[in-house]
């Protein structure tokens, strides 16, 4: 029984002994607003034109030793305190006075154009004013810094404590959207060191697209790479921030895929080679009836001519939507120009009616000309595109893959 309570007694005083030596808390920041109290990162909604008045006061870091030596210093079992409280301790060790006092705090208060600060100097109140400026959110970001002296027998040392927090603003009624993009939409809580990894995903997405649109897949390749990277970025800075901010909060949605365009693209490319197939055929037939029509204009000599001319009309007018901008970004040395109709011979054949015949007959004839001899050779690059452009299904497929796996944000998928 002696030796249970013996080692019951030696518990209690280990158990003892660690708690009197733990260490301080990181300073941080008590942040009350309008007598409520809040923590780092949280959301305050607001209207506009409120007035709200904010009071901080710094806590952990040394204020802590000062204040509970018993808990957070070590000399509690050693020396003879002889005051404590939140601007000092001062104590006696082996016949040595020290004392711990607190020089100065120092408070900033910082925000944007559309909330107004009214502080005096180092005082740890402030009136806060809402703009009445059309807007959605806002901030207003603390930083506290205290200088304590540690004075033993003669020597003198300093130490600075330093803490920071960010209270945001939310006005009632307005959209909280704070990122938009092309293939990116964040609403909740506006932070810049997310902003900044968000515009570097948005960068990756479009310089994927661009190197597709190029061909030129190692670079596709490296890019699927860095915009993995620069995503799992983004949740890594989210997870740092909650760790300050726990309640930080904010819904990021990537929408599509930088593969969206080149794989619709892919499937346009192969009615665009129908279509030109049907051209190949049509265009020596149009040129043979051209052939068969006389010098001089007739009624129905002219006719005809705006029969021909509305068949190439018509061809052009049933190819796909975007057809020209496709052949432009995806086979550059193509000139695209040549293939439409000219503007005056397209005229005619909006309006059914000619005024020059014979200078008519004269444009159109070296139009089909070229057409008949281009066409063969645009086909082949059509098809040829086509074919290097199905390596848009494996890059399509790796993302698409990646974002569904992402659970931390929202992917939209705007493909069927």
């Amino acid at each position: 029984m002696k030796r249970f309570f013996f080692i019951l007694l030696m518990v209690v005083m280990l158990v003892g002994n660690l708690i009197a030596i733990q260490p301080a808390r990181k300073p941080f920041l008590q942040i009350k607003i309008d007598g409520k109290a809040y923590k780092n990162g949280d959301n305050l909604t607001v209207t506009s034109g409120q007035k709200l008045m904010i009071g901080v006061e710094l806590e952990g870091g040394r204020k802590d030793f000062c204040k509970f030596p018993d808990t957070y210093a070590d000399i509690a079992g050693t020396a003879q305190i002889l005051s404590r409280g939140s601007n000092g301790l001062t104590y006696e060790a082996d016949g040595v006075k020290s004392e711990w006092k607190l020089l100065n705090e120092t408070v900033l208060f910082s925000t944007d154009e559309f909330v107004k600060v009214n502080s005096q100097p180092n005082q740890m109140t402030a009136e806060i004013n809402i703009s009445n400026t059309k807007f959605s959110q806002s901030f207003v970001k603390i930083s506290v810094k205290a200088k304590w002296q540690f004075t033993r027998a003669e020597k003198i040392t300093t130490e600075d404590n330093i803490a920071e927090s960010t209270i945001y603003f939310k006005v009632a009624g307005t959209s909280d959207v704070w990122f938009s993009s092309k293939n990116i939409q964040v609403n909740g809580m506006k932070n810049d060191q997310i902003l900044e990894k968000l515009t570097v995903v948005q960068s990756e997405f479009d310089s994927i697209e661009n190197f597709l649109i190029k061909m030129k897949f190692s670079a596709v390749q490296h890019s699927v790479r860095t915009l993995q990277t620069a995503v799992n970025e983004v949740k890594t800075t989210i997870d740092s921030i909650k760790l300050t901010a726990p309640s930080y909060q904010s819904r990021i949605v990537f929408i599509g895929l930088p593969t969206d365009n080149p794989y619709q693209v892919l499937g346009t490319l192969s009615e665009i080679k129908t279509n030109w197939t049907t051209a190949e055929t049509l265009l020596p037939d149009l040129k043979t009836q051209l052939g068969q029509l006389s010098a001089e204009p007739s009624k129905e000599s002219k006719d005809a001519l705006i029969g021909i001319i509305a068949k190439y009309a018509d061809w052009q007018y049933k190819l796909p939507e975007n057809t020209f901008t496709i052949l432009s970004r995806y086979m550059p040395d193509l000139n695209v120009e040549a293939i439409k109709i000219p503007g005056n011979i397209h005229f005619i054949a909006e309006e059914k009616t000619i005024t020059n015949y014979s200078q008519t007959l004269n444009d159109l004839k070296p139009f089909l000309d070229q057409r008949i001899e281009q066409i063969p050779l645009e086909i082949q690059k059509i098809g040829s595109t086509q074919s290097r452009l199905q390596a848009v299904r494996l890059f399509d497929g790796m993302l698409r893959s990646y974002f569904s796996s992402v659970n931390w944000a929202e992917w939209k998928n705007t493909r069927e």
